[in-house]
This record gives structure tokens, C-alpha cells and sequence, in this order.
């Protein structure tokens, strides 16, 4: 995110993955293409036809007025189902899928953000220096009256990502996590 010049991607889905590839081969900049290895057997059916997307659109995959959900890539599915969980318990939730990390569509998240009053970054990298450091930064800069509790980031711990697979799915972010997170920070 960091390097001037750079175009950052990171799909959640087929459809996507489909859509900001042929809008990263268009782009006239270089795009870093990141696929989730998470969501690689995931299936979905792709509309026919051309699909060409637009960097740097994030989209709103879930409607809610209690709290706003931001996630990237592999992610996403795990925001989308804790939400679902979370209404069960009238907690509902705004589900953003990022798509783009460069360009960010802050207009979008700071729109829902400011809806809500709570934001809850989801991330699958570490805590130190991820995006969501970013995102909190500027949320905090644009919409820090909008807020009516702390920024809440849900990471990975600022270890090297286990190999084995069992250690790996301890360290990222769990739909358990990210329930009990947000039902811990919404209750205080």
C-alpha cells in the first residue's frame, strides 16, 4: 500500500476475481493481484459474458444499523457469516467487502462507518502496520465525531504464520473471533 505508483487488489470472490482482473490488465499503472489461497476451492457461479470491474470500489454486501464490518479477501465470507450470526443476537451489522486497498474507496467506508457509529476491521495479516492501521487512521481523521465507541481491528497475532494447517486456522481471524469480538465490544 505504501509504494507510490502501485495499484493493490485482493478479491473475496469468482465473480470478482473475474472482474478486477480485467480491470488490473486495462489499468495503465502496475496492480498487485493478491489471491486469498483460502478461497481457492470456493465455488460460486460467474455471470456470462465480459466482466470488467473498477479499481479502487469497495462494495456493501450487507446492510445494518448497529455496527460496520470491513474485510478483505478471505475475509469477507467469514465477516458475511458472522453477521448473519450476530443479527440472530439483534446485533446488525454493515458488511463491506474492500476489493481494493489501492485505490481505497474511503467514501464508501466512511459513509457506512459514519451510519453506524462502530467500525470492526477484519484482517487476516498481522496487527502491526496491516490495513486496517490505515483505515483506522483515517476514519480517525475524517469521522471521529461520527463514532460512538473505539476502532476495533481483528488480526492475526504478530507471529510468522504458522505452515501446519490447524496452527494457521488458530492464528487468523475465526467467525467465532470475530462474533465474540464484536459482542464483547458492542456489551461495554
Amino acid at each position: 500500500m505504501m509504494i507510490p505508483g502501485l495499484k493493490v487488489v485482493v478479491p473475496s470472490n469468482a465473480t470478482d476475481v473475474i472482474g478486477l482482473m480485467a480491470a488490473s490488465v486495462r489499468d495503465p499503472d502496475p496492480v498487485i493481484f493478491l489471491e486469498a489461497k483460502a478461497l481457492y476451492a470456493s465455488k460460486m457461479d460467474v455471470p456470462e459474458g465480459e466482466i470488467v470491474d473498477t479499481l479502487g470500489s469497495a462494495k456493501v454486501l450487507r446492510q445494518g444499523s448497529n455496527a460496520t464490518i470491513v474485510a478483505l479477501g478471505s475475509m469477507v465470507p467469514k465477516a458475511l457469516q458472522a453477521a448473519a450470526e450476530l443479527a440472530t443476537d439483534g446485533i446488525e451489522c454493515t458488511v463491506i467487502d474492500v476489493r481494493s486497498l489501492v485505490p481505497l474507496d474511503t467514501t464508501t467506508i466512511l459513509r457506512e462507518v459514519s451510519a453506524t457509529g462502530r467500525v470492526f476491521t477484519v484482517e487476516e495479516n498481522p496487527r502491526l502496520c496491516g490495513w486496517g492501521a490505515e483505515l483506522a487512521s483515517i476514519i480517525a481523521d475524517e469521522v471521529f465525531y461520527d463514532l460512538d465507541g473505539p476502532i476495533v481491528r481483528i488480526t492475526t497475532p504478530h507471529i510468522p504464520l504458522p505452515a501446519a494447517d490447524a496452527l494457521e486456522d488458530l492464528a487468523i481471524p475465526s467467525v467465532e473471533r470475530i462474533v465474540s469480538t464484536i459482542h464483547k465490544s458492542m456489551n461495554s
